[in-house]
């Protein structure tokens, strides 16, 4: 009895270390499995604190590698053979495409939104008069057939991207609106699902996310230039600080994150933008800073907008864009055009913005435009809200016109 007694502690004792070391591997294995994942999921992209400039850049790397792999498949058009599509009424986001004489590689980008994980959509690709012969609209009309969700409008003359994308948010059904340029990707497989996930059931009205840009669809992942000089410190505004997109530096403006793509709008939002801004003013715009006047607008009807650390656009740069090419005096009509309206819509805080545009970007030029300038300065002049020392700056350059009213 005595010798079994004391045989059962040791038995006992046998089971608890074999237990502790089953433990031990479970927990080991547990371990080794959850690092694996996170490495596998880094493309979220989430800034911790006290994070090393080489962990940020493995971070970065990952992201870019991931959503290299995503690209390609866009380019090469695959995953998309055996998908069924399936309209809805109410679908969640809704893409909006503008369309140029863009032919069979519009396809591709198609691709990168037909790819994603979200199917509940809407796709709206406005064809802006190609005249390729057909190309384009045929293409479109291919693509319709291919999937339900596709929406395709016909201008019945060339109006640009900025009249285009309008009468496409007046049609459009999604909770949220978003926009891609006719060749550009969507850089990864859950950019919708993310973002339309970070406004929390419509608490914020635009979500802004991360993008890269090269001059070579087909270059290294290294090699694409991330959109981090465009980031906001910080990550939640509201308004008035939601015009943080115009930038004062020493009573000049520059321009910050001003793309109208790599966003997502809630549709009463943009919707409201596109009234504010009127037909008569979208339709006048055909070439150039189209997304600096939608991205204004929609800030000064917005109240609430969250930037996500999330790589969601791959755009295509070019060295010679529309801006470039265009004559001066159509530039400067648009300058001119552009800082009425923006005295018009902007909040009182902010009509200054017309008076420091003008002051940075407007000539004496022809007779037209001069006529429509006056009208510009003397809503300037007349405002209360707009300090002195802007008011100076406008007489000290214009005096001239001013005086021959």
């Amino acid at each position: 009895m005595l010798d079994d007694r004391i045989k059962t502690p040791k038995i006992l004792e046998q089971l608890y270390l074999n237990l502790y070391k089953l433990a031990n591997k479970i927990f080991f294995i547990i371990l080794i499995i959850a690092v694996i994942f996170l490495y596998i999921h880094t493309d979220k992209f989430i800034t911790l604190k006290d994070i090393t400039d080489k962990e940020n850049f493995t971070t970065k790397l990952k992201a870019k590698q991931k959503g290299r792999k995503y690209l390609d498949q866009c380019l090469e058009e695959k995953n998309i053979k055996n998908q069924n599509f399936e309209i809805s009424e109410k679908p969640k986001i809704t893409m909006i495409i503008p369309v140029y004489n863009t032919g069979e590689f519009l396809k591709k980008v198609v691709r990168s939104i037909q790819n994603q994980n979200m199917k509940d959509i809407e796709i709206i690709l406005a064809n802006d008069f190609s005249n390729d012969n057909g190309l384009t609209l045929g293409i479109l009309e291919k693509l319709k057939e291919e999937d339900p969700r596709i929406v395709v409008i016909n201008n019945k003359k060339n109006m640009g991207i900025l009249y285009s994308r309008s009468i496409s948010v007046l049609q459009a059904k999604g909770e949220y609106i978003t926009c891609l340029d006719h060749d550009d990707f969507i850089f990864d497989e859950d950019v919708f699902d993310t973002s339309y996930k970070s406004a929390k059931n419509g608490d914020f009205d635009i979500i802004s996310f991360m993008y890269v840009t090269s001059k070579d669809y087909y270059c290294k992942a290294k090699e694409f230039e991330l959109s981090e000089h465009y980031v906001p410190h910080n990550h939640i505004v509201y308004q008035p600080e939601l015009s943080f997109y115009t930038l004062f530096i020493n009573e000049e403006f520059t321009y910050f994150d001003y793309t109208i793509w790599a966003k997502i709008y809630k549709n009463s939002i943009y919707k409201k933008a596109v009234e504010a801004l009127t037909y008569e003013r979208y339709s006048m715009f055909v070439t150039t800073h189209e997304d600096i006047i939608g991205i204004f607008v929609l800030c000064n009807v917005a109240n609430s907008y969250k930037f996500i650390r999330k790589i969601g656009v791959y755009h295509k740069e070019y060295q010679d864009s529309t801006s470039h090419s265009t004559p001066y005096d159509k530039l400067l009509h648009y300058f001119i055009i552009f800082a009425d309206f923006v005295f018009d819509l902007s909040k009182n805080q902010f009509k200054k913005y017309a008076a420091i545009y003008l002051d940075n970007r407007v000539e004496l030029s022809n007779e037209e435009n001069n006529k429509n300038l006056l009208k510009v300065i003397n809503k300037i002049m007349t405002c209360e809200y707009i300090d002195k020392k802007y008011k100076e700056k406008i007489k000290n350059k214009f005096g001239k016109i001013m005086a021959n009213n």
